[in-house]
């Protein structure tokens, strides 16, 4: 599902989100409904109004059909726009929007909110996030017309928990013996963020009730690392050479859930530390996503790192995870188009010369 698909039916109810450090679980307590923006899904939507006022290379398809959205009036009847601070894409587009309000050129726009979701370690972030989230709350409790409690923020933390539990079911059926597709999965597992908790923990189920009776696949397991993909174009190139895609770095596949959220105590403080902590994105800490990568590489033949043109941080990490390669023997590629398509020739070339070394290892 596109921001071009979604945009163009949204209701008063509707926040739209950049990127999955929002806390759904404030969203949905607060009354509305959490609506991600995404990348075309094959690099084929047209983005006009948005490139006229867009640098190249700087901004990842999903942010300029957000802003072609803005700019034709597709999200007019959203209630809010909510823009994690988590890249320089990401605040340059909510510096953008409020730009492009203040000089008339988009007339109608909703709220525009930046979220400052910090992810350092430092001593005071936690009480600094914990209060963004509560500050969040009242905002958007304020325009969908409501006076939500704790209570009610508790409730989605169970339900969203719930969901999660159904994700970790579903990347099982990726791991060892692998029995379902990356291309295949990868919009399941995404639908996390877009699906309501109960309506999603349902349809996995039904997935996996599917899955589970299929053989097993064969072929070289490929961990896609690098700048998190959102659409499964890139999975199906890799795939239509023979090998299965079956972790991904970033919040739209295998760790989209990521842990259960603990609101034993106090919510806002449990939901900044988990969003803090699991949040995938440019300025994820370091450590922790180095630690995660290094586990996702046991079971892995070969490694796609997805490195754009716009991409502004994962790329700084490539040559520690080309180092770790090198060391357990693991054969990688990088591929720097659009990871939402269309893919070139030497695209293919690449991707073929990787399953082959792959198919060695896998063997």
């Amino acid at each position: 599902m596109t921001t071009n698909t979604i945009v163009k039916n949204s209701g008063r109810m509707d926040a739209v989100i950049t990127w999955p450090s929002v806390p759904v679980e404030i969203v949905r307590a607060a009354g509305l409904r959490p609506t991600m923006v995404r990348g075309a899904p094959d690099g084929t939507t047209a983005t006009p109004v948005a490139d006229m006022h867009l640098e190249v290379g700087i901004f990842p398809s999903r942010l300029r059909n957000l802003v072609d959205a803005a700019l034709t009036g597709r999200l007019d009847s959203a209630a809010c726009i909510i823009v994690p601070r988590t890249s320089d894409p990401d605040y340059k587009t909510f510096l953008y929007l409020r730009e492009f309000e203040r000089r008339g050129i988009a007339r109608s726009l909703p709220p525009i909110i930046l979220f400052d979701l910090l992810q350092s370690e430092g001593p005071d972030v936690r009480t600094y996030d914990a209060a963004r989230m509560m500050a969040l709350f009242e905002h958007l409790a304020s325009i969908a017309g409501r006076q939500p409690s704790l209570d009610d923020l508790r409730l989605e933390i169970e339900r969203a928990n719930a969901a999660r539990s159904a994700v970790r079911r579903l990347v099982e059926l990726r791991h060892v013996v692998p029995r379902i597709k990356g291309a295949e999965v990868l919009p399941l597992l995404a639908a996390f963020w877009l699906l309501p908790p109960n309506e999603f923990s349902h349809l996995a189920a039904e997935a996996i009730d599917d899955v589970v009776q299929r053989p097993p696949l064969d072929g070289p397991r490929v961990l896609l690392a690098g700048a998190p993909v959102d659409g499964p174009s890139l999975h199906a190139a890799i795939e239509s050479h023979g090998a299965i895609v079956v972790e991904e770095v970033g919040p739209w596949g295998s760790a989209a859930g990521g842990e259960d959220v603990d609101c034993s105590g106090d919510p806002m403080l449990a939901l900044a530390d988990k969003y803090r902590r699991d949040a995938i994105g440019p300025r994820t800490p370091i450590g922790p996503l180095r630690h995660s990568i290094s586990r996702m590489l046991e079971n892995i033949d070969a490694v796609v790192v997805s490195i754009p043109s716009e991409d502004t941080a994962f790329g700084w990490d490539y040559p520690t995870l080309r180092d770790l390669l090198a060391v357990r023997r693991i054969p990688h590629t990088c591929l720097s188009g659009d990871p939402c398509g269309p893919w070139t020739r030497s695209d293919h070339d690449r991707l073929d010369m990787l399953v082959g070394a792959a198919e060695t290892r896998h063997a």
